[in-house]
């Protein structure tokens, strides 16, 4: 698994260059950033980093589980109808609802940020699927 996107030692050594002059934050940059992810947990976000892990670890139902976890972060910051537009017309169209997960946890196992897929699955079909 490659995480930061490097997979040869000239990607390396370019992301390390951008290292060179580094400085690390001070307390008020420091303060800033806490009271941010302070305002960005409160909204109760699904944290998903969209690293496909899940989707090309093999979901068996072909479930585009990034998609339908930003479309949620979307109706939940913004409670955008589009969001449910792009659920229904966009992302599911051709199937893959979050309500198509056989529960068998390729997706889990593959999630750098083991995040219960599962269970935020049920949340997506619960918000998305009332009908």
């Amino acid at each position: 698994m490659v995480l930061s996107g490097m997979s040869t030692l000239e990607q390396m050594e370019d992301n390390l260059s951008f290292m060179k002059d580094f400085r690390p934050l001070d307390e008020r940059e420091q303060e800033a950033v806490a009271r941010v992810q302070e305002i960005f947990r409160s909204k109760n976000l699904i944290p998903c980093t969209a690293c496909r892990y899940c989707v090309d670890e093999g979901c068996p139902r072909k479930i585009s589980i990034p998609d339908l976890f930003a479309v949620m972060n979307t109706k939940q910051l913004y409670h955008d109808w589009n969001a449910d537009y792009y659920y229904n017309e966009v992302h599911t169209k051709q199937g893959g609802k979050a309500s198509d997960c056989i529960k068998c946890g390729k997706c889990e196992r593959a999630c750098p940020q083991h995040l219960p897929i599962r269970e935020l699955l049920v949340q997506v079909a619960k918000e998305f699927e009332k009908n």
